[in-house]
């Protein structure tokens, strides 16, 4: 929606945006510290118990990650663009906060890979995952010369955003994203806890992202347009039904593509 969007970031949305932020920041940076003291005392007992609450804290705050990132890419190219030249100030700090919490939660988890803590090396996956995630997202929402200090890496950005914007794909970019989504899905269900720490703290920090979309693209009760939400629900009313036919092998009766040989397709550089 704000790709090519010529509205800027609703006022007051991103006020309160930042605000759940901090209070949220304040919650994990506690949680943290306690803990911190739990996993380092002698108790075998109450090591593994603090693990366990860690595990859990240290993913939520990765999982929350993605979210950060692209508001602060999305408000400077908004600011680049000369439509929005305040948001990305306030997105900006939210972004520097949320990296301090996250090297606290980089530590720990190389903490707990040095003591041989299973948990830890779960961490380290989702962490690696969602970096690459997070990354072609970014170069979806358009230029990656700005998204430079954003980024987990700026050649995957430039990569992903020559591969997978709607610019490259063209007519196949809703089918290509809904794959990509679903792959998404399908990873985080998996390999993710369906725990979260703070859930509430969490709703209320994506209900002020949703809240920065200008009216324009909402009706008079708040929805979506209706042709747009058409899209959205057809689109996630197809994705169980895609994964299914990727993973069984039915999908190669319906394509034109003529695979040679006993080969298998070649499988793309980023997959679920």
């Amino acid at each position: 929606m704000l790709v090519g969007s010529q509205h800027p970031l609703r006022v007051e949305a991103v006020q309160e945006y930042w605000l759940r932020n901090r209070v949220r920041l304040n919650a994990w940076n506690g949680m943290l510290t306690e803990l911190a003291l739990r996993i380092s005392s002698p108790s075998g007992t109450r090591r593994a118990f603090g693990w366990q609450k860690m595990s859990s804290l240290i993913e939520e705050i990765l999982l929350a990650e993605p979210l950060s990132r692209i508001c602060v890419a999305v408000a400077k190219r908004l600011e680049d663009r000369e439509i929005d030249a305040d948001s990305c100030a306030i997105m900006h700090n939210v972004f520097t906060a949320h990296q301090e919490v996250r090297q606290r939660c980089l530590h720990w988890t190389l903490e707990g890979i040095d003591q041989g803590e299973a948990s830890a090396h779960r961490l380290n996956r989702i962490r690696s995952y969602l970096e690459h995630w997070t990354d072609m997202l970014i170069g979806f929402f358009g230029d990656a010369r700005t998204a430079d200090e954003y980024a987990f890496s700026p050649e995957r950005v430039a990569e992903f955003a020559e591969d997978y914007s709607y610019r490259s794909l063209g007519d196949a970019a809703s089918t290509v994203w809904s794959l990509l989504l679903a792959g998404n899905r399908k990873w985080v269900s998996t390999h993710c806890s369906t725990e979260t720490v703070f859930p509430k703290l969490s709703r209320d920090v994506c209900q002020a992202a949703l809240g920065m979309v200008h009216p324009a693209w909402f009706d008079s009760l708040g929805l979506l347009p209706s042709r747009t939400a058409q899209h959205i629900n057809h689109g996630l009313n197809s994705l169980d039904k895609t994964l299914e036919s990727l993973m069984d092998g039915s999908w190669l009766e319906k394509s034109t593509l003529q695979v040679r040989g006993e080969n298998a397709p070649r499988e793309g550089r980023f997959s679920a």
